[in-house]
């Protein structure tokens, strides 16, 4: 569970640090720099996937793939809120190049699983098993993301949270959705490092 925490922190805050401003006086965009990195990392998992023996599963792989993008893709959308709010000004110069980069991100997510996935993709029950657990443990945390929103929106009149407009709102809605996908791929990697220690220890 600790590697599991760490991998993600370290994704957030790479993707945090894509939408910070601090790489602004590279000749590429962020979001193409986000790209490459996500490119590089996928290739050297799978290389390392191959060279083990006993490397992770289809699911695992996708499970370990979706942690890192998710959580790349959410601290780059919290950076960016924070950077741009309370109002979200979409059509603003900045918005345009932040959006830019969001997508450009997200199109390194769908390439880098291209090249980070099983060339001969196998699932069993268990796979299935652990999918379903941990789903039932992501519905968990959506819902307290959400209610924490709700709260922060019913009883925040006097805060900050008042001058929220409507896009900044819509991407808060996005980003809680982006970590509960986060917290479902931890969950599902979790039940299988588990399942490892178990079979070590049996063994």
């Amino acid at each position: 569970m600790p590697l599991i925490l760490l991998l993600a922190l370290l994704s957030m805050l790479t993707g945090a640090s894509l939408a910070s401003g601090l790489l602004s006086a590279l000749p590429l965009r962020p979001g193409l720099i986000g790209l490459a990195l996500m490119l590089v990392s996928a290739a050297l998992a799978r290389r390392h996937w191959q060279r083990s023996a006993h490397g992770p599963g289809s699911l695992e792989r996708s499970c370990w793939h979706g942690l890192l993008s998710y959580s790349l893709l959410a601290g780059h959308l919290a950076a960016l809120l924070w950077r741009m709010g309370p109002v979200l000004d979409m059509h603003s110069l900045r918005g345009h190049a932040l959006a830019i980069d969001s997508w450009t991100l997200i199109i390194g997510a769908l390439l880098s699983w291209q090249v980070a996935r099983d060339p001969a993709p196998r699932r069993d029950e268990r796979d299935a098993q652990f999918a379903a657990q941990a789903l039932s443990g992501s519905w968990y945390a959506l819902l307290f993301l959400l209610l924490l929103l709700i709260l922060a929106l019913g009883f925040g009149e006097r805060t900050v949270v008042a001058d929220f407009n409507q896009p900044l709102l819509a991407h808060l809605l996005i980003l809680i959705v982006t970590l509960a996908c986060a917290f479902h791929q931890a969950a599902q990697l979790r039940l299988y490092r588990l399942e490892a220690a178990a079979e070590a220890e049996a063994a």
